[in-house]
């Protein structure tokens, strides 16, 4: 459907309202004129026949001279009448009260007095009546002719079309100014108002007086007022963190862009805090995820209100957080706003019948010493917040460049074990674990070695906490169990088949799904007895009641278990309970001093006591003096391993070393 402009569509109802004006007057200019003719028609007929009466009475007897004088002074006494003739049978003409100019009567076609009100007075010219009369019986006629005064009668019409004319128009110049104030003022202007509020959304208008306008007013403002909430929510969905109310990520990152760019022009810097909540996974495995939000918020408002209004607060992801303290560079100032926040974290949250007590790691860096864009300066916060946690957490670093050095290491370690696995890179080295009594060797431990082509052999303490961190740890045990029972395999039916090895089982691989199905595989062709697995406290203290089940599981398989580094967790007794383990090693912490503290050689005789009495077979490791030794002989240990008789060994060299039998007393 075509469209058109307001302008036009009223100028459209302006014509048609002259128009329909112009219709109007044309009908009551043609009723007034009807009006104005039936007053003259009857004017004319009255006079006419009061003339008739006149002559009729006067002609009887002959009074001329009296007919004479009505007639003039009718004809001069009226204004519709300009002439009147008397004319006889022969139409000759006997009286005419216009004497001087009309000598002859007109032979003029007139309407006879009976017709007066039917005809057109506008066009006739004259009205006429007969007068009957006797002579001797014999009738004969005069007839009276009545001209119009047409000047008159055109003058009247005139005087009419003159005076509606004027009030026609000056009516019309009201109405059209009236009707384009009216329309102006409530018509036009407004929707030129909502038109522009339409389009601009601002400068709302106030309440109109047309109501189906203040309709379109209102649900304009109600639409708008809908789509700002909409667009808050939007902005806040896509700037805010839905959980805690913070900036999100992206926000952040604008915010830092935002804050380098300001920094550039005042010369001002500013602090930026990366700051993770200690062994938060713990919330949600223990007391469910609902809680941990709730801890999310409570954290996220305590936060809040430790710092400056000005501060900028991010939830950056999970249970991290990024803080950034404009316009401070003061190492001082920092440590106090750490501190406040360390003691902040540190109050209890109690919901429900829970309580718990958090812990943050946070890693500082300060623009521009420490990056000069917000990807770097994340990065090396989140360095300085994992040298945090490595320095125990609940604690707080700057970042410095030996962080980042010591960050390239580990990244190039973790590749180093990445590419170690792809191209068999790592070997075991055996270490032996020989009887106090005999000095015999009866078993070994497998201890992991990786072997760089161009940094040469690498010791575990380098690596294994890096392949831990990074999910290489499961990757790295499959491949030590499957070597390991490989070895064993090549050992059977040899002088070396009743010696038991022993491998570590890590945290992460104990809790792998395929744990028990690898472990299965793996030693379906050997005797399950040789092979012991060895769990540290630490291993079992991550999630006891889900292990437990596991670890009886290798217990039915035949495999023997050992208790690695006892005395060194907190709850030992509690796992020598539960776990039906076979053997008992006592920590490298407690032999080195055994000999001059008489404290570490009550513990060791405690702990071999505890063995006894629950029958499991005591190993004490990182024997390195032959008094150490003497002494465990002295205490009842059972096996030992260290130093003393060898480091760990190539699988070639520790079986020369058990043909030489160098591990007597």
């Amino acid at each position: 459907m075509k469209t058109i402009s307001i302008k036009l569509f009223f100028g459209i109802v302006i014509v048609t309202a002259i128009v329909y004006q112009s219709v109007a007057f044309y009908a009551y200019y043609q009723k007034s004129k009807a009006g104005i003719a039936t007053l003259l028609k009857e004017n004319i007929q009255t006079n006419m026949i009061n003339l008739k009466h006149i002559i009729e009475k006067n002609i009887k007897v002959d009074n001329v001279n009296n007919i004479v004088a009505n007639l003039d002074n009718y004809v001069a006494s009226s204004e519709i009448m300009q002439d009147v003739h008397i004319v006889n049978n022969h139409k000759k003409l006997l009286y005419s009260s216009d004497r001087e100019n009309s000598i002859a009567h007109k032979n003029t076609r007139c309407v006879q007095i009976s017709k007066t009100l039917e005809s057109d007075i506008f066009s006739e010219e004259c009205y006429y009546f007969p007068i009957k009369l006797h002579e001797k019986l014999r009738p004969y006629y005069y007839y009276t002719y009545v001209y119009t005064n047409k000047d008159y009668i055109d003058s009247l019409l005139k005087r009419q079309v003159e005076k509606y004319t004027i009030l026609f128009t000056l009516l019309t110049f009201v109405f059209l100014l009236l009707l384009w104030f009216t329309l102006k003022n409530f018509i036009i202007t407004p929707l030129k108002e909502l038109k522009h509020y339409a389009y601009y959304s601002e400068n709302p208008p106030t309440n109109f007086f047309i109501q189906e306008i203040e309709s379109i007013r209102y649900s304009l403002s109600m639409t708008f007022r809908r789509m700002k909430q909409e667009q808050e929510k939007l902005y806040n969905l896509s700037t805010k963190d839905p959980l805690s109310g913070l900036y999100n990520r992206l926000s952040l990152i604008e915010k830092i862009n935002w804050l380098i760019a300001q920094s550039k022009r005042t010369k001002e810097g500013f602090t930026l805090i990366f700051l993770d909540l200690d062994d938060f996974k713990n919330i949600n495995d223990t007391y469910g995820h609902e809680f941990g939000d709730m801890v999310l918020k409570e954290i996220s408002e305590v936060i809040q209100s430790s710092l400056r209004s000005n501060d900028i607060i991010s939830r950056f992801g999970g249970d991290e957080f990024v803080i950034i303290l404009p316009n401070v560079t003061d190492i001082t100032n920092t440590v106090e706003v750490l501190t406040k926040l360390q003691q902040k974290l540190f109050m209890p949250i109690c919901h429900q019948e829970f309580t718990y007590n958090t812990t943050s790691s946070m890693g500082v860096v300060i623009y521009p010493k420490d990056g000069d864009n917000a990807t770097s300066l994340l990065k090396n916060a989140d360095i300085a917040m994992y040298k945090s946690k490595a320095l125990g957490k609940n604690n707080f670093s700057f970042f410095t460049n030996e962080l980042n050095k010591e960050l390239k290491e580990k990244l190039h370690i973790k590749s180093m074990i990445e590419l170690a696995l792809k191209n068999n890179g790592f070997e075991l080295h055996y270490q032996p674990q020989v009887d106090v009594a005999t000095g015999k060797i009866t078993g070994c431990e497998a201890l992991i070695r990786m072997i760089d082509p161009i940094e040469g052999v690498v010791p575990p303490y380098k690596f294994i906490p890096i392949a831990e961190k990074n999910n290489l740890i499961v990757p790295l045990g499959q491949w030590i169990l499957k070597e390991a029972t490989s070895q064993l395999k090549k050992w059977e039916n040899t002088p070396f088949s009743d010696l038991k090895l022993s491998i570590n089982v890590s945290a992460l691989e104990l809790n792998h799904e395929d744990f028990i199905k690898s472990v299965k595989e793996s030693i379906k062709d050997i005797d399950h007895s040789k092979l012991c697995i060895e769990l540290t406290e630490s291993v079992l203290m991550n999630n006891f009641k889900k292990d437990l089940p596991k670890i009886h599981q290798l217990k039915e398989m035949g495999l023997t278990l050992s208790l690695d580094d006892f005395g060194t967790g907190y709850s030992s007794l509690s796992y020598l309970k539960n776990i039906p383990f076979d053997f008992l090693k006592i920590d490298k912490s407690f032999i080195d001093d055994i000999l001059e503290d008489p404290k570490d050689k009550m513990f060791v005789q405690i702990i071999i006591d505890i063995a006894q009495t629950m029958n499991l077979t005591v190993v004490a490791e990182g024997v390195e003096l032959k008094g150490q030794l003497t002494m465990l002989e002295q205490l009842g240990c059972d096996i030992y391993q260290g130093y003393y008789c060898s480091k760990p060994l190539k699988c070639e060299e520790f079986e020369k070393l058990f043909f030489s039998h160098k591990c007597y007393n």
